[in-house]
């Protein structure tokens, strides 16, 4: 892509372009003659600015819409829900997302709570001892109470901030950096956690709810600040249909410039150094023959300017936001596989009496929440040597040949004791791609049960479908590099 900076023209009639600033970035679209005075009877407020070559070529380059204008239109035009009322969407459907970590677990139930837990399990017992602490709570009834660090609750006033309704979103959203993009989020404070050993106050959290069109509220990042106060990330698509959210990321907007008085349609001295770039390019290419060609990818061919969707000729100038929205998600999918094989982050899923919780190269487990306390059963834990018998006697059990690979199965014994068999329970996950889905971070789970406490986990992702043919022949995926 060629941009303004990099054609060494003389710029002769200025309007409001600024041609040294680099807050916006455009590239140049060289759309031939037009009878320009036409154009500007017809455009009363059109923007251009009048550009001459060494060679003495003549431009006439209409500038495009600032990106600045276009958002400002775009949120002064927004007549639909506050972000108040999309996050309630969010609320109300009473989820909760987690973030698994060496020792502890996170669990962040949209506006109710965070915590953070360990469950330590020790033979004889059979239910977990669970060590907990509450970063910071909005559910109404609990407002007033706090729990102290040795588990008890006292009545005390809460931290809690609920964002109030507001007319004007503009004036409180916030943006935060990340992966190189600005992205605006909705604050929420919650207060009211457990007691801080260092500082004797209430642990707090502050959530940051960003746009993400994939997003289901999946914890991004979450990080201790400062003692017992804490910076969530979650990504959540029910922002992005309002325009305040939108990454703040530079777009690149394009500039038709018109060739006058019989100059050519692109400056002469282009044109020669393009094919002298691809003479270049091709000779690497003779020099290197298994090297893969970028030629394309570079846009070095004088026919590869044309965007799609602009008339050959067209005066009109034209946006292009190639908003890098997808961006975020990209680095998201990464770093949740990251996570998920180091064992950091685990699956959760199933709707009935049972949920289940796959973690890799850790556990599998169902377990029941309950207002009495939580029942848990571990299906299988993680053994490498184990694993290794169990295909040696299951030949069958090992990876198909690269590229018939639809799953890849891993196996989790010395599970909790079965009360009809008296063995330890035992498990085989199978880590299967999921083909067809518009969701990303979509994840199908199964348990089906052959035997009396033999069973078969089935974990299903699009996660999965770029890394089942990087197994290796015990169908192990942690050494991969995501």
């Amino acid at each position: 892509m060629l941009y303004f900076a990099l054609l060494s023209l003389i710029p002769i009639i200025l309007g409001d372009f600024n041609p040294f600033s680099d807050d916006d970035l455009y590239s140049i679209n060289w759309a031939g003659p037009i009878d320009f005075d036409k154009l500007k009877l017809e455009n009363e407020d059109l923007d251009y600015v009048s550009v001459q070559t060494a060679a003495y070529e003549k431009y006439q380059c209409v500038i495009p819409e600032s990106q600045a204008s276009i958002d400002a239109s775009r949120k002064a035009t927004y007549n639909g829900a506050t972000p108040d009322e999309l996050i309630q969407g969010l609320f109300s459907m009473s989820s909760c997302s987690y973030r698994i970590e060496s020792y502890w677990t996170y669990e962040l139930c949209h506006g109710k709570h965070v915590k953070q837990y360990h469950e330590n399990k020790e033979l004889g017992l059979q239910k977990p001892k669970l060590q907990e602490y509450y970063l910071g709570r909005m559910d109404k009834e609990e407002d007033k109470k706090t729990t102290k660090s040795d588990g008890k609750e006292e009545t005390q006033e809460t931290d809690v901030k609920v964002p109030e309704k507001q007319k004007s979103a503009e004036q409180i959203i916030k943006s935060i950096k990340l992966d190189g993009l600005d992205l605006p989020y909705y604050a929420v404070t919650m207060g009211g956690g457990s007691n801080c050993d260092v500082t004797g106050q209430p642990r707090k959290s502050h959530v940051m709810y960003i746009c993400q069109p994939n997003g289901r509220g999946e914890i991004y990042q979450l990080k201790e600040t400062s003692s017992c106060e804490y910076d969530i990330i979650v990504l959540t698509a029910v922002l992005c249909q309002h325009p305040a959210f939108k990454p703040k990321d530079p777009p690149v907007s394009q500039i038709s410039c018109h060739s006058v008085e019989g100059s050519p349609t692109r400056p002469t001295r282009l044109t020669e150094i393009q094919v002298e770039s691809e003479i270049s390019l091709e000779q690497e290419e003779n020099e290197f023959p298994s090297a893969p060609s970028h030629t394309h990818k570079g846009g070095t061919h004088p026919t590869s300017t044309q965007p799609q969707g602009t008339k050959p000729g067209g005066s009109t100038p034209q946006h292009v936001d190639p908003r890098p929205e997808t961006k975020i998600g990209v680095q998201a999918d990464k770093s949740l596989l990251r996570d998920f094989l180091a064992g950091d982050y685990c699956i959760h899923g199933g709707t009935g009496w049972w949920r289940h919780e796959f973690c890799y190269k850790k556990h599998a487990k169902q377990y029941h929440e309950d207002q009495n306390g939580d029942t848990i059963i571990y299906l299988g834990l993680w053994d490498s040597g184990k694993h290794l018998n169990w295909l040696q006697q299951n030949p069958g059990k090992r990876p198909k040949p690269i590229g018939q690979r639809k799953s890849v199965s891993m196996y989790y014994t010395n599970g909790d004791v079965c009360d009809l068999t008296g063995k330890p329970r035992f498990v085989e996950v199978k880590l299967k791609c999921l083909k067809g889905s518009n969701q990303p971070h979509a994840v199908s789970i199964y348990l089906v049960e052959p035997q009396p406490c033999e069973y078969v986990l089935g974990v299903e992702s699009p996660l999965f479908c770029d890394i089942l043919d990087k197994a290796d022949d015990n169908g192990l995926l942690d050494h991969i590099e995501v």
